[in-house]
């Protein structure tokens, strides 16, 4: 798959995590709250994907093969130790997928500010997507 359609399928994906959030809020619905954070995490995973891919890399095949990947990746590119994008991947696991997704211990507010921190990072990793 080439780099900008996973990068735009990584939009798309956080665009729903979003109605997703503005649904479950007005409904009270938690499910859908949790189901928000989970489409967060997957527009992390593909922001990552393609800013591996666009870099050489192979597509991973696991989330740690994925880590390992980026770990790489840090070692070669300065900026994506500037932009500490494995950090802030690593963030978004814990709070989106882990926090929320699984145990639902996250308030809507804290959700919409975790997608909005997706929100950066897939545009840090289109900026240095087209660098290249």
């Amino acid at each position: 798959m080439e780099v900008f359609s996973i990068l735009e399928e990584a939009r798309r994906v956080l665009s729903k995590a979003f109605e997703e959030l503005r649904e479950g809020v007005k409904n009270e619905d938690m499910l859908r709250i949790r189901d928000a954070c989970e489409k967060g995490w997957l527009a992390t995973v593909k922001a990552v994907d393609a800013l591996l891919l666009s870099y050489g890399s192979e597509e991973a095949k696991t989330h740690v093969d994925r880590r390992r990947k980026l770990r790489d990746l840090s070692k070669k590119i300065h900026e994506v130790i500037e932009l500490r994008i494995y950090d802030r991947v690593e963030a978004r696991r814990s709070t989106l997928h882990n926090d929320d997704f699984y145990s639902g211990i996250l308030t809507h507010e804290e959700v919409e500010e975790e997608l909005r921190k997706v929100e950066k990072l897939i545009e840090d990793v289109e900026k240095l997507i087209k660098r290249i």
